[in-house]
């Protein structure tokens, strides 16, 4: 894994986040694809946020890097100028966990969002669900909680800006 740049990490899921269930594109292997301008809103986001390292905790992390519908993920980033600096691992619905290990194997990480369209265990963790942003594709986000981390609502900030 590579060392953190930015002072920003973003805790990544894709589907429902950079898509929804009526997206037309699809993947190479025929699963719903990205939306360029969801990512470029992202992209859009994180400039303005000042840079941020991306990890990667959406289902699509079980991939392997030569899948081709990994390839195409990371293409679609890549062309907004974005690019994955790691991973969580969890299993399939302990999304908070996998994040909550993730966090404690990188402790230089200190200002982070959860972008997700699903709670999962995520309110199990009051730091990580302080700072979930709640998706129904990113331009329509909302704070999960009522207490939200300064990270959070910057964040949110931006994407009503940009949106």
């Amino acid at each position: 894994m590579k060392k953190h740049d930015s002072k920003l990490t973003i805790f990544l899921d894709i589907d429902g986040v950079l898509n929804t269930d009526k997206t037309v594109q699809r993947t190479p292997d025929g699963y719903r694809g990205i939306e360029d301008s969801r990512v470029e809103l992202l992209a859009n986001v994180i400039d303005k946020y000042g840079g941020a390292d991306i990890i990667l905790s959406s289902d699509w992390k079980d991939m392997r890097e030569n899948d081709d519908d990994y390839i195409y993920l990371t293409a679609k980033l890549h062309k907004y100028g974005l690019t994955l600096s790691g991973h969580t691992k969890d299993k399939l619905y302990d999304r908070g966990a996998g994040i909550k290990k993730y966090l404690t194997e990188h402790p230089e990480v200190e200002e982070y969002v959860v972008i997700d369209d699903n709670t999962f265990d995520f309110r199990n963790y009051r730091k990580i669900w302080e700072r979930l942003i709640l998706t129904k594709e990113i331009e329509n986000s909302q704070l999960a909680s009522e207490t939200p981390a300064i990270e959070a609502l910057i964040f949110m900030d931006y994407i009503k800006e940009m949106s």
